[in-house]
């Protein structure tokens, strides 16, 4: 059995006590190092992740909406009083197919010419349901009229019309549907 000290120690103990009073060990400092590091890079990486991300985009409108075929009438409709004296030109294009949660606010109208410039005729926009009532109306350069949080769907139809004494015609013009708010882009779609 070895020799103790006086102080009730063994010698190698009490060498290894005054040789390593302050401090921590090697090991334990590492560590320590090791975690501070790790935790200042994560905090910094969470940071400019943070800041420098756009956020989720919108979902694009050509992915979003399908028109149909405008189908062109000229006849004289009661539901709309610009159309009830005079005939209007109608092209009529059924919704196929809408985004969940897609509104009437989030679309915005535009015509443009053969010749690419832009241009607002008389008349407008309707929105028609199923049995043929207004559910909402758009000018050109104002916006929409009512009801515009109705949400989108495959059981309505959008209704561009020209009005007046005598209606323009807007064959061989684009629709152009621009999407606003929750939706980017836009699609456009080819009069007949």
């Amino acid at each position: 059995m070895p020799r103790k000290s006086p102080s009730g120690v063994l010698p190698s103990v009490a060498r290894w006590h005054r040789g390593r009073r302050r401090g921590v060990s090697d090991i334990v400092a590492t560590i320590l190092a090791v975690a501070i590091t790790v935790t200042i890079a994560a905090l910094l990486y969470v940071f400019v992740l943070h800041y420098t991300s756009s956020g989720p985009s919108a979902p694009i409108l050509g992915t979003s909406l399908t028109l149909a075929t405008p189908q062109e009438e000229v006849a004289k409709v009661s539901v709309l009083a610009a159309c009830s004296a005079t005939p209007c030109n109608f092209y009529n294009m059924s919704v196929q197919s809408a985004a969940k949660g897609m509104e009437l606010q989030d679309l915005a109208f535009e015509l443009e010419s053969l010749n690419g410039s832009l241009f607002a005729p008389t008349g407008g926009v309707a929105v028609l349901n199923q049995a043929g009532g207004v559910v909402s109306t758009y000018a050109f350069g104002t916006g929409w009229a009512s009801n515009s949080t109705t949400h989108v769907t495959d059981l309505l139809a959008i209704d561009l019309y020209t009005s007046g004494a005598s209606p323009q015609s807007l064959s061989g013009d684009t629709f152009v549907v621009d999407g606003l708010y929750a939706f980017s882009g836009s699609i456009q779609v080819h009069i007949f």
